[in-house]
């Protein structure tokens, strides 16, 4: 696939704005253009919803755990839990 070079015109402040948010959220700019392009296409609308203010956004649930995973927090592993879910299940099926 080929690229093309885009140009836009965009205040500077707001664009030094963006560029914070998006670097808080591991993205550069280039990253969500191409992401907000990507989903216009797949979704023929325009279905893009970030946000660090939100907090049932999971994009903030998941920069939340990334600094708290900096600070020394520890989680359950995914696969433990899904097996502890699994088990579970299996008990009540068993007893059901």
């Amino acid at each position: 696939m080929s690229s093309v070079n885009m140009s836009i015109r965009t205040d500077s402040e707001l664009k030094a704005q963006a560029e914070e948010v998006l670097s808080k959220l591991g993205m550069t700019m280039n990253g969500a253009i191409n992401m907000f392009l990507n989903q216009i296409v797949r979704d023929r609308a325009v279905p893009l919803s970030l946000s660090l203010s939100s907090e049932k956004s999971l994009y903030a649930d998941l920069l939340k755990a990334r600094i708290d995973r900096a600070n020394g927090a520890e989680y359950v592993p995914a696969d433990v839990v899904l097996a502890e879910m699994e088990a579970a299940i299996r008990e009540v099926a068993d007893n059901g």
